[in-house]
């Protein structure tokens, strides 16, 4: 499927090679095991849970690829395709869940253990993004570069075939899901855990709607660079925003004032 009444379409007889997907689904699976077993160890010795259930979030979460590559005009060939599932005319190739588990759900845990890290700055934790940011270029320019999917349409921001207003969305996933679990976390108890699955899975899906939306929008109009261009400078700015706002949770408390009495009961400005 493709976006209605839009005439951007990927190139007409594209198939993904059989040796580059081989290669590139062996290297996927790699982080994907080492993650996957590092949850399963602390589950077994520690009795935590939390990074294997970011795990599985993170598998769960690729189930909105179909949609992010609609609205971003993002194409998996057919042709030659090992597909996982499919959904809107869109076949997902089978390296794509396990790449989800440990980019969406690892990434998404590591940022939530910075959280945890009662040193962890405010800028330390914006810094965050521009790791995931670069994380997400090593990822996919060697799939570009191997001819495994494509972008297309009038796509702002665009070096070596790869449009880096996508990479910035994602960087922002895990940051969501971090938040979302850290401001959860003293109810997390047993059973409750579990919560970290759907959780992770909607992070995903509200960084990629929320932050992507505009660069979506102006995709779909597919009336040029000038518009799409605009749309990229505000989906920039959405994200800047949004980072700055989750790193506003390392920010210091202050205790609570009323009627000028601060939480201790003393009053403020007097001595003795």
């Amino acid at each position: 499927m493709f976006v209605p009444g839009t005439a951007s379409r990927p190139p007409a007889g594209m198939m993904i090679p059989y040796t580059e997907q081989l290669i590139f689904t062996i290297a996927t699976q790699i982080p994907f095991v080492i993650f996957f077993g590092m949850g399963i160890r602390n589950l077994i010795s520690r009795g935590d849970p939390k990074a294997l259930l970011f795990g599985i979030g993170g598998c769960l979460a690729s189930a909105y690829e179909p949609i992010v590559d609609v609205m971003g005009f993002c194409y998996f060939p057919r042709e030659g395709n090992w597909v996982a599932f499919e959904a809107f005319g869109r076949p997902i190739p089978i390296f794509v869940p396990a790449t989800y588990g440990w980019y969406v759900g690892g990434m998404g845990y590591w940022f939530w253990t910075v959280l945890q890290n009662p040193k962890t700055t405010q800028q330390e934790f914006q810094l965050l993004w521009l790791r995931a940011f670069i994380i997400n270029l090593v990822l996919e320019y060697p799939p570009i570069y191997l001819g495994i999917y494509i972008y297309y349409g009038y796509q702002p921001l665009e070096i070596g075939g790869f449009p880096l207003w996508f990479p910035a969305v994602h960087a922002a996933s895990p940051m969501v899901a971090a938040t979302v679990i850290n401001l959860i976390a003293p109810h997390l108890k047993g059973v409750k855990n579990l919560v970290i699955i759907p959780a992770s899975v909607m992070a995903y899906g509200m960084a990629n709607a929320g932050f992507g939306a505009p660069v979506w929008l102006a995709l779909s109009v597919d009336r040029g660079y000038h518009v799409s261009y605009p749309a990229a400078a505000i989906t920039a700015l959405m994200i800047y925003t949004g980072v700055w706002i989750m790193s506003l949770q390392l920010l210091p408390t202050q205790p609570l004032k009323i009627n000028g009495m601060n939480g201790n009961g003393k009053s403020k400005g007097l001595r003795g």
